[in-house]
C-alpha cells in the first residue's frame, strides 16, 4: 500500500517539475535550463586534452607516467 502511494507521489511531483510538452515562448526558458548542461556535468571541458595521441607519448614519457589507450569498435550505443 505505502509502495504504490510513493510511486504515485513520485510521477506527480515528476510530471509537476517537467515544462509543458509544447515548446512556446512562455515555456522556452524552462526548456533551455533543463537541456542545457549543468555545471557538474562539464567537467570534461576542464582537463588539458591533447589533440593527438603522440602528444600524449611524448608528455607521458616526460613526466614518467602511464597511458590509458581506450580504444573500440563499433557504435558506442551497441547499435551495430
Amino acid at each position: 500500500m505505502l509502495r504504490g502511494f510513493l510511486g504515485s507521489l513520485v510521477m506527480v511531483l515528476a510530471a509537476a517539475a517537467s515544462p509543458s510538452a509544447e515548446l512556446n515562448e512562455q515555456t522556452f526558458t524552462q526548456w533551455r535550463d533543463r537541456i542545457r548542461p549543468k555545471s557538474e556535468e562539464l567537467g570534461f571541458a576542464t582537463v588539458a586534452w591533447l589533440p593527438t595521441l603522440w602528444d600524449g607519448v611524448i608528455a607521458a614519457q616526460q613526466q614518467d607516467k602511464p597511458i590509458l589507450l581506450w580504444a573500440m569498435n563499433g557504435h558506442p550505443l551497441a547499435c551495430t
